[in-house]
């Protein structure tokens, strides 16, 4: 599904006009993913597409649309501005990535990811550091992971994302 996700979620993004109404919405056929349906909402800076197929949902979303469940009961860091985030599922997998902006240091954000893994289980994996970015990475046994990484912007916010996938 997810390579033949990319032109529907395009269009439906591109689609959206301005309001919470829906601006794009229908059913397609792609061969190989069969039936499905896209739907988008919102404005440019406030908009959800959606793309229903046999194999899952994948869910798009920027600004106040942009609420996200982290797999694996990750928590967001507390007063995250959501900047875009994305969320599919399919019979096997879920997984998410959540992209957000903060006033707050690197270091603060990094030293909450890292308590935040290690509470629930995570195993380290990777932990790097160069200049203003950080990453660390970890899994457990089951496979489920999370990456996280954190760097300053240009505008001297601190700007995070996060991916996390783990079995359904």
């Amino acid at each position: 599904m997810h390579k033949y996700i990319v032109l529907p979620l395009s269009l439906a993004i591109a689609a959206c006009g301005s309001g919470d109404e829906e601006m794009a919405a229908g059913p397609f056929n792609n061969g190989d993913v069969g039936n499905g349906s896209y739907s988008a909402t919102g404005d440019e800076a406030n908009s959800q597409a959606v793309v229903k197929a046999d194999e899952g949902v994948v869910r798009i979303a920027m600004g106040d649309k942009a609420v996200v469940d982290l797999p694996m009961d990750i928590q967001l860091y507390p007063g995250a501005d959501i900047q875009t985030s994305v969320a599919g599922v399919d019979e096997r997998k879920s997984g998410a990535m959540v992209v957000f902006t903060t006033s707050d240091s690197v270091e603060d954000v990094m030293e909450f990811y890292r308590k935040e893994l290690e509470n629930k289980g995570i195993g380290f994996k990777k932990e790097i550091s160069s200049g203003d970015k950080q990453t660390i990475s970890g899994e457990r046994t089951s496979g489920e992971g999370v990456h996280v990484s954190v760097t300053k912007s240009p505008d001297g916010r601190t700007i995070a994302t996060i991916v996390a996938s783990s079995a359904s």
